[in-house]
Order: C-alpha cells, then structure tokens, then sequence
C-alpha cells in the first residue's frame, strides 16, 4: 500500500514539479534568448524535460497554456517585455499541439500567432515572426485538427504570399510550402476531405510565378541558424524560389499530379532567362529524382518520364517550339524564298 500512495505522489507531484520549472525559465527567458538557447545546455536540458513530463498530462498542459498566454490575444504589445512573454509562449506552446484539442488550439494557439504572422520586416520582431509560423505548421501537422486546418489553411497560405518575398526568406517559403503539401496529400486526414488542395496549392504557386519578378532578392536576415544549403550563395530571384518551391514538392505528390507536374516543372525551370539561376534549378530537379525522396511508385513515375517520355531532353534542353513549328518538306526541295529560283 505504501509502494502505491508513492507513487500516486509522483504521478501528482510530475505535473506541478514541471510546471514550476517551466514558468521560472519563462521569467528568465529576456536573458536567454540574447545569446540564444543553443549556449545553455543545461536550460535546454531542463525545459525540454520539463516540455515532455507535461505533455503526459493533457488538462495540466491546458492550464499552463492558459496561465502563460497573451494578456491580449490578438495584438502585439507595445512593451519589449511583454513580446519576450509572448514568444515564449509561441515557442513552448508549438510542443503541446499533438495534445491539445483542437477547440484549445485554435483560442490559444492560433490566436496567439495570428498577430505576428505579417510582421517579419521588422528585424527586432523577427524571432517572433518566425515562431509564429512555426506554431501555425505546428498545428497544421496534427492530425486530429483537420477541420482546423481546412478553416484556416486558405488565409495562411494567403499570409505566406504577402510576407514573401519582402518579410520572409527563400529558405523559410519553401519549408512553409513545403509543409503545406505534405499536410494535405494522402495519406494526411485532410486528404480524404479535400482532395484536391495540393492540387490547388501548385495552381496558386503557378500563378504567382506568371507575375514573379526575376530581379535578385535581397538575402532575409533570419533568427534561425544560417543557411548552408548547396544554393546560399546564389542569388536567387522570386522567380527561381517560387519554381524551385514547385520542385520541392514533387516527391509528396499523388502519381496522377506528379504526372502532370512534372514536364510543367522542367517548362518553368527553362522560362528563367538567367542561365546561373536556370542551371540550378537543373541541378534541384536532378537531386529530387536522384536522392530516392520517393516511394517506388512514384520514382517509376518519373523514370518513365526521364527516360522515354522526353523528360530528359525537355529539362535540358526545352521544347524548341521553334524546330517544332517547321512544315515537314519533302527531301531535297527547297522552301521558302529560294522556291521561286527552283530548278524542279
């Protein structure tokens, strides 16, 4: 019996223990988010436990939640303070959403980050704008918050299109994006429901890039660690991220999209009159095939079409609608202006 009450006691005393620990490191958080999380081991050792004793426990994780939350949900408060608290929140909140229901998450969760989802041209919000995104794909990952998602996936990826490229990075478009097509394509829940979102995703993607500037895009400072991606030192124009966007995506497409997407990605590739850019987006395509990203149904797809459907002359070379329009002449005779001096 003494064994038993022991550990009821624990099972009781765990919740509270990691809630203290988790809000007095919410109180110093102004001090080490300066220097960052990753040049204090210990504080990083202590809060993740914390994060994962309290998940176990669904209402404490609720309560915390509400406890630490916005005062205001819905604005940004003016006080540098204050916005620290609430990247904090944004920060810790983004590892309770495979817990929380989707009523708690979308009054705490997407509320609080909806303010700062279109401020990332501000360098000394930055951290927040970032965070804000990060809660939102978050939320969209879980699968129990399909309705969620469904409600408010058409004004995030709205959002996505009116911070990029001016607020936010190459690097963190394409992941955003990237994200989103893996969220609604089979076998995701929200795939059943609505079908055909990867399909609208790429048609919005499409469109964009018909109005994209070609210009290089200013590198975006970003909070996160530097980008040593093969493309960091090439710039990049609107342009070319949104069509290596449409590359990145290829390998979660369903086999009939990927049919269609695949020539219109190797059009989009050779529409980009810089030839630094175009070859990159080359090089992008050929490591999407050649890195086995996909499943054998759909490397067979893209084999096929590399292979014997002229994927590979229509990516290196296009399609030479030039060579293509010219009427087929019977062998030997002469067209054009030189008919009317034939001999024949």
């Amino acid at each position: 019996m003494a064994a038993l009450d022991t550990g009821t006691d624990w099972k009781a005393a765990a919740p509270r223990i990691a809630t203290q620990a988790l809000h007095t490191l919410r109180y110093l958080y102004f001090i080490s988010t300066k220097q960052g999380h990753s040049t204090f081991s210990q504080y990083n050792f202590v809060y993740l436990t914390a994060i994962d004793v309290l998940a176990a426990y669904q209402r404490q994780a609720e309560e915390f939640l509400q406890c630490i939350k916005p005062s205001e949900l819905g604005r940004i408060p003016d006080h540098p303070l204050h916005r620290s608290l609430d990247l904090y929140f944004l920060n810790t909140s983004e590892h309770f959403t495979l817990v929380l229901p989707s009523q708690v998450t979308e009054e705490l969760l997407v509320a609080g980050a909806a303010p700062y989802l279109a401020v990332g041209g501000n360098n000394n919000l930055l951290p927040i704008f970032e965070a804000a995104h990060s809660v939102m794909l978050a939320t969209f990952a879980a699968a129990h918050n399909a309705g969620l998602t469904a409600r408010h996936l058409p004004v995030y990826v709205e959002t996505l299109f009116n911070v990029f490229p001016s607020n936010l990075s190459a690097r963190q478009f394409r992941l955003a994006f990237k994200t989103l097509v893996r969220l609604t394509a089979a076998p995701s829940p929200l795939s059943t429901d609505q079908p055909m979102l990867p399909a609208t995703l790429l048609d919005l993607l499409d469109e964009r890039i018909r109005h994209a500037s070609f210009i290089p895009l200013f590198p975006q400072p970003s909070s996160a660690v530097p980008d040593m991606s093969p493309e960091a030192p090439i710039e990049l124009s609107e342009q070319t991220v949104l069509t290596l966007t449409i590359v990145d995506t290829l390998p979660l497409l369903p086999v009939n999209l990927l049919e269609e997407w695949l020539p219109l990605a190797a059009d989009m590739i050779n529409a980009i009159n810089d030839d630094a850019m175009r070859e990159h987006c080359k090089d992008q395509f050929w490591q999407m095939l050649d890195h086995g990203e996909m499943d054998p149904d759909r490397s067979q797809v893209c084999h096929a079409w590399w292979s014997t459907g002229g994927g590979r002359e229509l990516l290196l070379f296009g399609r030479h609608p030039a060579e293509s329009e010219q009427v087929a002449v019977m062998s030997g005779a002469l067209p054009g202006e030189n008919a009317a001096s034939s001999k024949l």
